[in-house]
């Protein structure tokens, strides 16, 4: 019973507490950190008709993938959101409540793909109400970054 200090004292001895690692240095061979993109119904092909939002409301009708952040969006279900570019609004609609978004998407950046309609005189929601909105867009696809 002399030696019960022992069962403690040798665990303790044994352990070596180990120094932190030095920190990366930053190189210029480091590989560029890729963005996190979340995508949001169907995949955006990459050979699609890419348009500016100012540009997209000469295309009405037709489908096309566009771009702007995201200023407002459903707070219900996150089944529309308003993008915005310098000058152009547009209320972008998940097609069919097929799929939503974040409800806190807004500020990220989104890439749409969908068909350019005109805007509807009723609302989607009852919140749907982006203001000075120029086009709607029936999306099938949204990427947020």
């Amino acid at each position: 019973m002399r030696f019960w200090w022992l069962f403690f004292a040798v665990p303790m001895i044994a352990c070596k507490v180990q120094d932190s690692a030095p920190a990366p240095s930053a190189s210029a061979s480091a590989a560029p950190v890729a963005k996190s993109v979340e995508t949001f119904g169907a995949k955006i092909e990459s050979n699609a008709q890419h348009v500016s939002l100012a540009d997209a409301t000469k295309h009405k009708g037709e489908r096309v993938v566009t771009e702007g952040k995201v200023t407002r969006v459903c707070q219900e279900r996150g089944c529309w959101l308003a993008i915005k570019d310098t000058s152009t609004d547009a209320v972008v609609r998940m097609h069919g409540h097929s799929f939503f978004v974040p409800t806190t998407s807004s500020g990220k950046h989104a890439r749409v793909s969908g068909t350019v309609m005109l805007m509807k005189d009723g609302k989607e929601c009852d919140e749907m109400e982006a203001a000075n909105a120029q086009l709607e867009i029936d999306a099938t696809g949204v990427e947020l970054d």
